[in-house]
């Protein structure tokens, strides 16, 4: 099944003078010739970044995006209009944050926590600041003195709100911050209590 907003492996179909169509079970899918790696041919396969273009079809990357469909980043408002908020997450078309998933207006230049999902009513990828309601809340698959991921999310009272690998949120305790740290630093940390809530 095509992953929209993902890697998948696809097979090459046929070539034409504007780049590759490769075959799906969406249907034909464009790698445009300017994505094409040296020595591509028919019945190759490659690995790609699907997405949809301006004019909502599927297309085909070679680039690798800064996140896909599940992925929390940290990405730059390039513009506004009244649809909601483009971000920069590395590819051609921007990802938009609707109105809607915004949980406070969001301003061009700045950077904001989004999750990137996969919007079932509009078939495409969009983001959402309300990561909250999109962190996984019932399935839990780390452990207590487990190695984790850690994102510095934001700072409170009680020390730095993290995201545990990309799935949940997390406090560091002030007394158990030992290095200065920004918002969206990545580092390696330990689980050292889980909660029952």
């Amino acid at each position: 099944m095509l992953k929209i907003g993902d890697y998948n492996e696809l097979e090459v179909l046929k070539e034409v003078d504007f780049g590759f169509y490769l075959i799906s079970d969406e249907g034909e899918i464009l790698l445009p010739r300017k994505y094409v790696t040296e020595g591509l041919g028919i019945g190759d396969r490659i690995n790609v970044f699907i997405y949809k273009d301006s004019e909502d079809r599927l297309v085909a990357t070679t680039i690798t995006p800064i996140a896909k469909v599940g992925d929390i980043a940290y990405l730059e408002v390039k513009d506004t209009n009244r649809y909601g908020a483009f971000l920069d997450w590395g590819l051609e078309k921007d990802l938009l944050v609707p109105f809607a998933e915004q949980k406070i207006k969001m301003v061009v230049g700045n950077k904001y926590f989004v999750k990137v999902y996969f919007d079932e009513v509009t078939k495409r990828v969009v983001a959402t600041t309300k990561i909250n309601k999109h962190l996984d809340k019932e399935v839990l698959d780390v452990a207590e003195g487990e190695e984790v991921d850690l994102t510095v999310y934001k700072f409170t009272e009680l020390g730095a709100s993290v995201i545990i690998n990309n799935k949940y949120l997390g406090v560091v305790y002030k007394n158990d911050i030992f290095i200065k740290l920004n918002v969206n630093d990545k580092l390696k940390g330990y689980i050292s209590k889980i909660r029952e809530d």
